[in-house]
């Protein structure tokens, strides 16, 4: 089985992971007051802070749409896609990744691929987790449906916790 990880721009990958084929990011788009960011391979993250330092205002995030989900999932030249986006009750990103497989299926079938996608109920640390652990139940040889129901388990299992330097915003 081929597979493909498909993760929102918080899935914290390594520079090594980055270069890896089987990973492909769908970008959250940051706003600093009228400034739009992308958070992709081109985000200046030294910039980025001193534009939040600079505007009065609290700075906000979009999610990715259903379309560019959807076509991330054409763009997977693998049987099986996993999804993993950051907490649903942070962002939207998990309804539009879920939006988009909907779309994807009716327009090439439900069977065309396996897509499963997950709501890490985390972010950043917590997504790469779960990343790396499909990895290895794929390396184990697990099928599709096996490596969904794992998963799913390790997320519901997990307590991933966060300490900020700064309590700003």
């Amino acid at each position: 089985m081929t597979y493909k990880i498909i993760g929102d721009s918080c899935l914290d990958l390594t520079e090594e992971l980055k270069k890896d084929p089987k990973f492909q990011m769908v970008p959250l788009t940051l706003q600093v007051g009228d400034a739009q960011v992308v958070d992709d391979e081109t985000f200046d993250q030294k910039a980025f802070i001193r534009m939040v330092k600079e505007c009065p205002e609290c700075p906000k995030t979009a999610c990715p749409s259903p379309e560019i989900f959807k076509q991330a999932y054409e763009a997977a030249d693998a049987e099986a896609v996993f999804v993993i986006t950051l907490s649903s009750h942070l962002s939207g990103s998990y309804n539009s990744a879920v939006i988009g497989k909907e779309l994807y299926e009716e327009e090439h079938g439900a069977d065309h691929k396996n897509i499963l996608v997950i709501d890490s109920e985390s972010a950043s640390a917590g997504e790469l987790n779960l990343a790396l652990g499909i990895c290895e139940m794929y390396e184990e040889g697990l099928d599709f449906q096996a490596i969904s129901e794992k998963i799913m388990k390790k997320r519901d299992d997990e307590n991933i916790y966060f300490v900020l330097d700064t309590l700003d915003f």
